[in-house]
């Protein structure tokens, strides 16, 4: 549990998270469920029915809702990016590349500085997808670890 307790956390040590979910509302679920799966090869994990849930990692999870009957609507201003942290930007990039249903937003991917290789596309819905690959620096040092490089 973040933080540890040395620096001002309140809740108690034995809680724990096992998991997160990120979840998007959409205004085609049936449309965006295609896409996760047949474009990143998802297999679904949970069916909610109007909730698709989708794991992305061993500790996290994309869940896909329905905007009607979901908590929130569906919104057009999409205000989350989604983030895939992988080792192999680059095969990554050339997959979405060419892959029609996903819209790059570079032609290229970033290397602004000697921290991260990262590039983004949109979702069918407009959400922003980065993938993004960490390197070795000393401001990464944690995140490096915690991802068990």
């Amino acid at each position: 549990m973040y933080p540890p307790a040395d620096q001002g956390a309140t809740a108690p040590s034995d809680l724990g998270i096992k998991a997160t979910v990120l979840w998007l509302y959409y205004n085609d679920l049936a449309a965006i469920q295609q896409f996760y799966e047949q474009t990143f090869g998802l297999e679904l994990t949970v069916d909610q029915g109007w909730a698709k849930v989708y794991q992305t990692s061993p500790t996290g999870y994309i869940g896909l809702v329905d905007g009607e009957p979901g908590m929130r609507n569906a919104t057009a201003e999409k205000a989350v990016t989604v983030s895939f942290f992988t080792d192999d930007i680059l095969g990554w990039f050339n997959y979405a590349r060419d892959e029609q249903a996903f819209e790059l937003r570079s032609e290229a991917v970033s290397e602004a500085d000697d921290r991260f290789l990262a590039f983004v596309g949109y979702d069918p819905e407009g959400y922003f997808l980065e993938f993004d690959t960490f390197l070795e620096h000393e401001a990464n040092t944690e995140l490096l670890e915690t991802l068990g490089r």
